[in-house]
């Protein structure tokens, strides 16, 4: 019997965020079928605790010219500096997570030019590194996918007219809270970390979430599980959420800014038919993000390079 392809991961972690959540997605992927043996290095310059505390594929030693494939996001191109040519002698995987990366000067659009196989978390971001004309090796899209089964909505009792997640943006998160209490909106604002299940099961007591994204994204996933929870969603455009967030369609899309986000979500909370519209919508789009869809291609990459 083959021995199983060896696909070593790295990390740098100084915190959780979303791109973690995806690679560990991106780990687990790999766990699923006997043909693969994901191993992943934490940097120790790394937190005590992140998402991979005594994961079984945790290994102590980073050494990529042992490993048949090695699969990079983001920073974790710094780790492979010191092998020069590795990416002419064996597969690199490299996703590709924001827009971002196809910045002029920074120090992620250097590491396009470095031979690999790119995995685009959006189509926004695959036409966005495509466009830069540097990249060396194929580009794939996979759109991010979350586990529908955890985001079930069903009879879940209404306690607050508006949630907004403010993560991101919390001063415009506090200016809308005060704009909705003023005219006798019951609100819950978020506008710090909060482990997922806990945010989760805060956002979903809501008749309409608000979510900020930055003004640009790779792929905005709050806005998804607000659309997987089909709860009427209010989100600005943020480049990588236009595949999935289509404005009087799956949700409303103002611009940035205070009086134009408090009118849409007003108008969700007066107006029935758009509102189930929306719902109805945003809940069909977000059943193409699954975590089953999302392994499936990915696999169907790696399976190329077995």
């Amino acid at each position: 019997m083959d021995c199983p392809r060896r696909i070593l991961f790295h990390r740098y972690y100084e915190g959780f965020s979303g791109g973690h959540l995806k690679l560990k997605d991106y780990i687990d992927h790999t766990l699923s079928v006997k043909w693969l043996e994901p191993l992943l290095f934490v940097d120790s310059s790394s937190q005590s605790f992140h998402l991979w505390n005594n994961h079984r594929c945790l290994t102590k030693e980073y050494s990529p010219m042992s490993a048949d494939i090695v699969f990079v996001a983001g920073i974790d191109w710094r780790a492979l500096n010191n092998f020069i040519g590795i990416e002419y002698q064996k597969p690199i995987i490299n996703l590709i997570q924001h827009v971002r990366h196809a910045d002029p000067g920074t120090e992620l659009y250097s590491y396009l030019s470095r031979k690999a196989i790119r995995i685009c978390v959006s189509q926004e971001v695959a036409d966005a590194i495509a466009n830069t004309k540097v990249c060396n090796g194929a580009i794939y899209t996979i759109q991010n996918g979350v586990e529908l089964r955890d985001l079930n909505n069903e009879s879940c009792q209404t306690c607050y007219d508006v949630a907004i997640a403010g993560l991101k943006n919390p001063k415009l998160a506090f200016e809308l809270d005060l704009m909705l209490t003023k005219i006798g909106m019951s609100v819950l604002t978020l506008t710090r970390q909060l482990p997922r299940d806990q945010y989760l099961s805060k956002i979903k007591h809501a008749r309409v979430v608000i979510t900020l994204p930055n003004h640009r994204e790779g792929f905005y996933l709050p806005a998804l599980e607000a659309m997987v929870m089909e709860i009427p969603l209010v989100c600005p455009d943020c480049i990588g959420n236009r595949s999935f967030c289509r404005d009087n369609d799956t949700c409303l899309m103002p611009s940035f800014d205070a009086s134009s986000i408090v009118d849409s979500a007003l108008e969700l909370l007066r107006n029935d038919e758009l509102a189930n519209r929306l719902k109805h919508n945003a809940k069909i789009q977000s059943s193409l993000h699954s975590l089953e869809s999302e392994r499936k291609s990915f696999l169907e990459i790696l399976s190329t390079l077995a």
